[in-house]
Order: structure tokens, then C-alpha cells, then sequence
């Protein structure tokens, strides 16, 4: 491994005064994956208490202490340091219940939670894998560390750190694992809202399609709501897929920021509780709103903050509207929503197509096209509002108009302009509207 100065220099100072120290976990498994780690985490054979006598004199940061973590700032840099040890008993599901050091490496490795990260690494002994994390790397295998009931019944957080590692990196998960991660899946009520948040945000910007499709029960243990969508029938000549099955294609469809995954994740929540039939064919009038309310609940329990949730909610309440390739939709789809609105709602639109029946598909060159023409219409027109009108509120009431007729009436004026029925100008503006009172 190509390590950093500061990442050397923390190995070398430990070694050199006689202690074992290796980097271990993510650095070592995204350097095989021939990724730039984001932090270094090294273990070492030294107690907490000869870690800070090794680098007295450093900057160092001792709120892990207990658990066997120093972290050392060098050059602004953090490392992670700590005790090779063992966990004692999990007995809350989350954490265990004492911390003890060990002098064997291979104790460390043995407690950590899927092969890929129990490799560690250093220059004179190279790449040290006892569970075979580089073979299950090299497979595209997610795997636990021994035996993965007991993994999990350690830790439910591991079961979506499992998920999200397949999603990541685009692994298959092993049968044995892949078994447990279902029987176990009631551990994630022990689970804070915070960690779930971070974890779903996780599997959902990867290759989550297969996750989302292998595990309905992992994502309904987390979103009760969503039970209703699986196995949905919709009954509708533009649906060939169950409720569940379309919003999973259309999340694999967008693009992978945690607004437009999880926004399609959720759009069609509410699907179940507005079906009703028809003409012998599905309906669902009003399932937008309904969803909008649903997200909210389950955006508010998983504790994600107010722009993104506004943002989601946003794009759910309005997945629906009408979006064409022409000068009168592009107009009133900008001022009604707005220039960043408008185009994350054409991106929705595409995303929302994806998962319909062959058939009803839409290509994404029409809404490249859309999305062509509303930044040249930007460009070239900047987008109607109420402000901008050539005539306000004293304009409309010296007309006859009263109370809330005034508001409705600039909005009817609005509407005519973006429609084309009229210039924004003053005199046609009070032309229409002085029609439109008699």
C-alpha cells in the first residue's frame, strides 16, 4: 500500500518503539478495490496508556480512550489508534458490555463484522487476511466474519451495514448471510433512527436495485408503510409491475443523490390506500397528497432534516403533474415551480416513466428535449410571476375587482401571459381582465 507521510509516520513511531501496529479495515479493503481511502484506522499491540507515551508531544484526542482509541493529528491529519481487543457480550443487541486488550491481531480481526474489513496491513508483513476477505473481495462476495447469526445478534446495525456494502460496491451477499440478514431482522428495532438514516442514505445511492428487490422485509422493518406496496397488484394497462416492484425500478432509475432515491422511494407510497377500480381498469386519484403525508411521517421518525425533507416532499406532492415538450407547458411549469423545481420535476418524470409497462415508457430523449428547451427558454425569457406583471393589486381593484377577486384576477392575468393569450403589458392585461368582470 502507497501510504500517506502521516499514516508512515504513525506506524513507524509505534513499531520502533517495539509495538505491533497495522492499518486494518476500510483503508486496507477500498486500497484493494483500487480506491483512495477516505481515513486511516490502525490497530497496534501498545495499551492506550503507551500509545500517549509514544506520541507525547503530538496533538492528540482521547475521548475513545476507554474503549482503547487515541486519535493522533498530524500535519491536521486524524488517525485512529487503537488497542487490539476483544468485545465482551452484546448484551443490548448494539454494544457490548466490557472492552478487554488482547496481544494477538488476529483476536482484533475476529470481532469485526464482515470478512472485507478484517484485513489489516503493514509494510514488513504486508496484507494480513485471516477470514478471507481479499478472496471474497477479488468474488464480489459480502460475507460476515464467522458465523453471521451470531454477527448480527452482536450488532443489528451490521445487517444494513451488510446492504449498503453490496449496494456500494455492487457484491452479491453470501447465502449464509444473506439467511441471517432475514431472520434477524427484528434487531433493527434496537437501532437508533440517526444510524438507520445513514445506512438507508447509503444502500440507496449504490447499486441498490437487487437490494431493494432481495430484501422487502429489511426495508419494511424500517418503513412499516411500505408493507402495503408489496405484492400490490395495480390493475392498469400502463403497470406491469406491482406497486413495490415499480418504485423500486424507478429508484434504481434516478440518479443517485438521497434526494431523487429517496423521493422515488417513497412517491407511490400511498398507492395501496387510494386504489380503487374503475371501468375494469386500477385507479389511484390522489395518491400523490396521499404519499406526500406518508413521507412526511416516515422522513420525520428517521430523523432527516428540514431542507432535504422539503426537497422529497416537494417532489413527491407533484411527481404527477403534465409535463410536455412545448413552449405553453415549460412556461407554466417555471413559474409555477420554479427554475430548480421545474427541472428536478422533468428528471422525476423520466425516473417515474422507467418503471411503467414497455409500452408506456417514455425514452429519455424526450426529456432531454424538455429539458433542452426550458434552458434556452431560460436563457432567452426569463420565467413569468406575479411580481413581474405590468399591473398589481391597485390596477385590478380600480377595475371593480374586491377581496379575494383581486388575487384570483392577477392570477388569471398571469396564466393568460404564460399562455400566450396576451403581452404582459399594461393595457392588455387590463383589456382582458375588464372582459373577463363584465
Amino acid at each position: 500500500m502507497d501510504l500517506p507521510v502521516f499514516v508512515c509516520e504513525v506506524l513507524d513511531k509505534l513499531t520502533s518503539c517495539g509495538y505491533e501496529a497495522y492499518c486494518v479495515g476500510g483503508c486496507v479493503r477500498d486500497h484493494l478495490l483500487g480506491q483512495c481511502p477516505d481515513d486511516y484506522d490502525v490497530t497496534t499491540s501498545a495499551l492506550p496508556e503507551q500509545i500517549i507515551s509514544v506520541f507525547r508531544g503530538y496533538k492528540l484526542l482521547t475521548v475513545g480512550l476507554k474503549h482503547g482509541t487515541v486519535t493522533i493529528i498530524i500535519d491536521g491529519q486524524p488517525v485512529e489508534v487503537t488497542t487490539f481487543r476483544c468485545d465482551g457480550d452484546y448484551i443490548d443487541h448494539r454494544h457490548p458490555d466490557k472492552v478487554s486488550f488482547t496481544s494477538r491481531l488476529e483476536d482484533d480481526l475476529s470481532r469485526r463484522d464482515l470478512t472485507i474489513n478484517a484485513m489489516a496491513y503493514n509494510p514488513s508483513r504486508g496484507i494480513i487476511d485471516p477470514f478471507g476477505g481479499r478472496e471474497d473481495l477479488n468474488s464480489g462476495i459480502i460475507r460476515c466474519v464467522g458465523n453471521p447469526m451470531k454477527r448480527f445478534d452482536e450488532d443489528g446495525l451490521r445487517i444494513l451495514r451488510a446492504l449498503r456494502f453490496a449496494s456500494r460496491f455492487g457484491f452479491e451477499i453470501d447465502k449464509a448471510t444473506s439467511d441471517a440478514i432475514h431472520r434477524q431482522r427484528y434487531l433493527l428495532s434496537y437501532i437508533s433512527a440517526e444510524r438507520i438514516n445513514h445506512e438507508l442514505c447509503g444502500i440507496l445511492t449504490g447499486e441498490c436495485y437487487r437490494i431493494l428487490q432481495d430484501y422487502p422485509d429489511i426495508i419494511c422493518e424500517i418503513i412499516p408503510e411500505m408493507y402495503a406496496c408489496i405484492g400490490f397488484e395495480q390493475r392498469s394497462k400502463y403497470h406491469d409491475k406491482t406497486v413495490y416492484g415499480h418504485i423500486i425500478a424507478t429508484v434504481a432509475a434516478a440518479e443517485p443523490s438521497v434526494k431523487f432515491r429517496l423521493a422515488m422511494l417513497l412517491h407511490d407510497i400511498g398507492k395501496p390506500s387510494c386504489f380503487f377500480m374503475k371501468d375494469g381498469a386500477g385507479h389511484f386519484y390522489g395518491h400523490a397528497d396521499v404519499s406526500r403525508d406518508i413521507a412526511a411521517k416516515v422522513l420525520g421518525r428517521l430523523r432527516f432534516g428540514n431542507k432535504i425533507t422539503d426537497e422529497v416532499l416537494f417532489l413527491i406532492e407533484n411527481h404527477g403533474i403534465v409535463i410536455n415538450d412545448d413552449t405553453r407547458s415549460i412556461r407554466r411549469g417555471l413559474a409555477r415551480y420554479g427554475e430548480q423545481g421545474f427541472l428536478d420535476l422533468i428528471k422525476v418524470h423520466y425516473y417515474d416513466t422507467c418503471g411503467k409497462a414497455p409500452e408506456y415508457f417514455c425514452e429519455k430523449e424526450l426529456f432531454d428535449s424538455i429539458r433542452k428547451h426550458t434552458l434556452e427558454f431560460l436563457e432567452n425569457e426569463p420565467p413569468m410571476s406575479l411580481s413581474k406583471l405590468k399591473i398589481n393589486g391597485s390596477d385590478v381593484a380600480a377595475l371593480g375587482f374586491k377581496g379575494k377577486a383581486i388575487g384570483e384576477a392577477l392570477r388569471f392575468a398571469l396564466s393568460a401571459v404564460i399562455d400566450g393569450v396576451c403581452k404582459n403589458e399594461k393595457d392588455e392585461l387590463i383589456s382582458i381582465l375588464t372582459e373577463k368582470n363584465r
